[in-house]
């Protein structure tokens, strides 16, 4: 299952599945593995794992509004609009884009999230966030 969902969008704009496009449940999944991919590159070698990540670890809850902006932002919105000036869709995009980009920056400052001994519990050592401008060994 995806971080986020149609009701997750809802939850944000509620009429979005009023306009023509039923779903967006791919969209969902796409934008997981968009994310998952940006966990690789600026969190997972931070961390000093070595092997490949196992999205099944994360904490699915922690990336639910990321995914749901990075839904509209990349996927939904360019969807809806008709890419003239002026159009309600396009000032959307922006605004998404940007609240994904504050959103994924959050997380990564608060500390992912990451079962590695996958026993189901996440202990404080399993929640490591990115330590800007700090020397980690």
């Amino acid at each position: 299952m995806a971080f986020s969902t149609d009701a997750d969008l809802m939850g944000i704009i509620p009429d979005i599945l009023s306009f023509g496009i039923d779903s967006f449940s791919a969209d969902h999944a796409k934008a997981q593995a968009d994310i998952e991919r940006k966990i690789r590159a600026d969190w997972w070698d931070k961390r000093g794992f070595s092997g490949e990540l196992n999205a099944s670890y994360l904490t699915d809850s922690q990336w639910t509004r990321a995914n749901a902006y990075l839904v509209l932002w990349k996927y939904a919105l360019p969807q809806l609009t008709n890419w003239v000036d002026g159009d309600r869709f396009q000032g959307m995009i922006d605004f998404y884009k940007s609240r994904y980009a504050e959103e994924i920056e959050a997380v990564f400052k608060d500390g992912v999230e990451y079962d590695d001994d996958n026993n189901g519990t996440i202990d404080n050592d399993e929640k490591t966030p990115i330590n800007d401008g700090r020397l980690v060994r």
